[in-house]
């Protein structure tokens, strides 16, 4: 092998005395074969037209296949530019786990195990399916507490698992040095299969429900007519098809850039390593857990009696960044030098290795996204082209449930569960730049170190945040919301709002200047936007959402938009700085900047006003904070930004002016009771059970998405509440800090989560919202009425350790009023005691 024995012991002559290099292994065979479906996929004609056509024969697109099948889809056609899984699948590392940082992605994980468990008797095809177990292992105690946080996750899915002490961890693994261990978390459903083989199990039964599959053939680009998918130009001809999906892993990126109609897949490619041993003298059973050491930086399975290990290094190495078109990928070049880290601390978990012999380095590709999440959903602008590809080393524990959720994404047009945080429209035009990509994977492959990292006490910004919050509430503050999406929305006639007025739950027939504060709503009454709208003028209106809903929110409405050359939607968020001026003397610097009255009489709430600040002219100025402080938001032509904010600051010296950032925005808003969408709001949640059926436009006769759903909601009611919970007994200097994701008890039942949370620096405690949903005996969703909640007793549990809390419905100013009078009676006591 390259490399050989000299190169080893030259990369750590102390620490591998005695590793030995076996012969080179075929890639082929690191797991098994990879099979043919059938003799004549290659010379069969491709059909002249399919509903939706499938590119990619990995272990991702068979999974969309077989579940679309699965749905009752018929003329599915999967294309495969080599031969079926002969891509990343065949070097796939073959674990599968739910330890994993989103919900959403446990999910899909939980899903794939039982789906792989069952694929053999399905199809009679042998997956190697082995329910090893798994153990996350810990070197500290930050790492220890990101366990407990992950396991009080994980038991609110249903899913087994314990946080267990050092020396159940050589007990279950026996080849584990344990000294610097200080615990680990125990999933003993976690698996181990072989990835070919569930690969050719989940083609086996696509074929079987009529999925036709054609290897060695290779889509040239997908055409796009109108905004509509109608056909897929290969190299053996056209389909013409209603639906397609980019399931093509590495080249996803250079598939989409194919067409006239450029889609953008932000991911790129980095190597890969993990090393393949000899059995041992003492042969390692094939249930014995895999391991999964983060602080290590390494993951280890039992491999033929051996070990498999890999990892994922400091320094990554992108690759194919000038689009190299592969059919097959291969073995790449071994870099011991490169691996040596990786090995040290394989070597310093498992010392009996020593000893063994090594068969391959194996360096495979493998594709990343910006935030190490993976891609999926309908891409913005296109309808009817899917993509499902990014699973940056995590495809064949995403593979199952991803491909069953985008199955019935495509089917139903929308998935059993909130995927928001691995939609595609999370990305915008930024993340289309192949430099930025490389760049960035480069930063975020390596994000695992928590040693000293103050995430889950009280951090050092605490006092910094309390100042900010502090002036916020007692004199004025500048924050910096320039990356909040802005849209302008202008008709000829009235046809601009006649479009709002059927997206939005609100009433946005108002008079000019107006500010309206709205949702728009899904066919099932569930949020798929949440945006305050300004009435320019009678047929012009603005409208802002949140940074992450630029390319969702503009999907969503040019969806819906009637094709009408006098409607017009323009992205303006370049144009504008926004900035925030929070805090009671906020009219006092517009005041003197403007010569124009911002008293409360002259300049009421939600209110907009084009103005002149100092020497810019256009600046729209809301009255409006987004946290329910007093203040204004400024809209600021760009070009005027740097003297408008310069001016502010100079004018506000006198007022106590200083910057503040969006952990004081966050304080503020929670304290007040205001839902953020992408953490508390989804495409689940609807107006009614957060609160916010004052915004629904009940009361006139006005068709909007999502009425029927609130009409019958409002008849039957809720089975899943918004509330506010104020943690009591809670040392903020020395306890756990929550974040969100906290599971939440009433009466000692489970029966929420957190969805964000902040220290209230006026309250002097922490504060969580989040959703409760009880059941009835038989599981089934039970109502939730104010009595419930008001009687129930409540904890929420922060790391294993549960904490009282009081379950809120209604926003902190009620609980500032009840402060303040407590204050004045004690004061009053105090002054008739003397």
């Amino acid at each position: 092998m390259r490399g050989g024995v000299c190169s080893i012991r030259a990369l750590a002559p102390v620490l591998l005395p005695r590793w030995l290099c076996g012969p080179r292994a075929c890639p082929a065979h690191l797991h098994g074969s990879v099979r043919f479906l059938s003799t004549d996929s290659v010379s069969a004609a491709l059909p002249a037209r399919a509903r939706v056509v499938i590119c990619g024969g990995g272990i991702v697109g068979t999974s969309v296949a077989y579940h679309l099948a699965k749905l009752g889809w018929t003329e599915i056609v999967l294309l495969e530019q080599g031969r079926l899984g002969a891509g990343t699948t065949r070097f796939c590392a073959g674990i599968v786990s739910v330890a994993k940082p989103l919900s959403v992605e446990s999910k899909m994980a939980d899903y794939s195990i039982a789906l792989y468990e069952r694929l053999e008797e399905e199809t009679g095809v042998k997956t190697g399916f082995v329910r090893s177990g798994s153990l996350c292992l810990a070197q500290n105690q930050d790492r220890l507490l990101s366990l407990k946080r992950l396991a009080s996750r994980l038991k609110v899915l249903g899913v087994s698992c314990n946080v267990i002490k050092p020396k159940d961890v050589a007990r279950l693994h026996p080849l584990v040095n344990i000294h610097d261990l200080v615990g680990a978390l125990h999933l003993p459903g976690d698996s181990v299969v072989s990835p070919p083989d569930v690969n050719h199990a989940l083609a086996v039964a696509s074929a079987a429900h009529g999925v036709q599959i054609y290897e060695h053939t290779s889509v040239n680009h997908v055409v796009v007519k109108k905004g509509h998918v109608t056909a897929v130009e290969t190299d053996r001809g056209s389909i013409e098809c209603e639906y397609f999906v980019n399931c093509a892993g590495q080249w996803a990126y250079e598939l989409g850039q194919s067409g006239e109609v450029k889609v953008s897949v932000p991911l790129h490619g980095c190597e890969h390593f993990y090393l393949l041993t000899k059995p041992l003298s003492e042969p390692v059973q094939n249930d014995s857990p895999v391991l999964i050491d983060m602080d290590g930086r390494i993951y280890a399975r039992a491999w033929h009696g051996g070990i498999l290990s890999g990892g994922f290094e400091k320094n990554p190495k992108p690759i194919f960044t000038e689009g190299r078109n592969q059919l097959e990928i291969q073995n790449m070049q071994e870099d011991w030098d490169h691996f040596e880290p990786m090995l040290s601390a394989l070597l310093r978990r498992m010392p009996g290795l020593e000893s063994c012999e090594i068969q391959q380095l194996v360096n495979c590709p493998e594709s990343f996204t910006p935030d190490m999440r993976c891609l999926m959903g309908e891409t913005p602008g296109i309808y009817g082209y899917f993509v499902l590809v990014g699973m940056n080393s995590s495809g064949l524990s995403f593979a199952g449930g991803a491909g069953k959720y985008l199955a019935e994404w495509i089917t139903y047009g929308y998935p059993s569960a909130s995927v928001w945080p691995l939609d595609i429209k999370r990305f915008g035009n930024l993340q289309s730049s192949r430099t930025f990509l490389r760049h960035r994977v480069m930063e975020v492959m390596h994000l695992l170190a928590l040693d000293q990292s103050k995430t889950f006490y009280k951090p050092d910004w605490f006092d910094i945040v309390g100042a900010e919050v502090k002036c916020c509430k007692e004199a004025v503050c500048v924050i910096d919301m320039s990356s909040f999406t802005k849209f302008e929305l202008t008709s000829a006639g009235d046809q601009a709002l006649q479009l709002l007025q059927r997206l939005c739950a609100n009433d946005l027939d108002v008079p000019v200047g107006h500010i309206v504060h709205t949702g728009m709503l899904n066919q099932r009454g569930g949020y798929e936007n949440d945006c305050s709208v300004v009435r320019l003028s009678k047929n012009s209106f603005f409208i802002i959402s949140p940074t992450d809903q630029q390319v969702h929110c503009w999907s969503w409405i040019k969806k819906h938009m009637p094709s009408d050359p006098q409607l017009h939607l323009e992205d303006v968020s370049w144009k504008y700085t926004a900035l925030n001026l929070i805090g009671p003397r906020a009219m006092d610097v517009l005041s003197e900047l403007s010569y124009v009255s911002m008293t409360p009489e002259h300049f009421p709430s939600l209110f907009c006003k084009e103005m002149s600040v100092g020497y810019a002219n256009g600046i729209r100025v809301m009255s409006m904070t987004h946290t329910g402080e007093p203040g204004f938001m400024l809209y600021i032509p760009i070009e005027y930004a740097l003297h408008v904010y310069n001016e502010v600051m100079s004018v506000g010296q006198k007022y106590g002016i200083r910057n503040a950032g969006y952990y004081a925005l966050r304080s503020l808003r929670i304290e007040k009771f205001f839902a953020f969408w992408g953490q508390d709001l989804d495409s689940f949640t609807t107006p009614l059970e957060c609160g916010r059926e004052f915004r629904v436009k009940f009361d006139k006769d006005t068709d909007f998405l999502g009425r029927d759903a609130l009409l019958r909601q409002r008849v039957e009611g809720v089975s899943r509440r918004f509330v506010m919970l104020v943690l009591e007994d809670h040392d903020t200097e020395l306890d756990v800090w929550p974040w969100w994701g906290e599971p939440i008890y009433r009466n000692g039942e489970l029966i929420g989560v957190t969805t964000s949370s902040a220290y209230s620096y006026t309250l002097q405690r922490h504060v969580c919202l989040g959703f409760l949903s009880p059941t009835n005996t038989d599981g089934s969703p039970a109502a939730v009425t104010a009595d419930f909640i008001n009687r129930g007793d409540y904890e929420v549990d922060i790391a294993g350790q549960k904490f009282p809390a009081k379950a809120k419905l209604y926003p902190f100013s009620s609980l500032f009023a009840q402060q303040k009078r407590r204050k004045d009676d004690m004061e009053l006591s105090n002054f008739q005691s003397k």
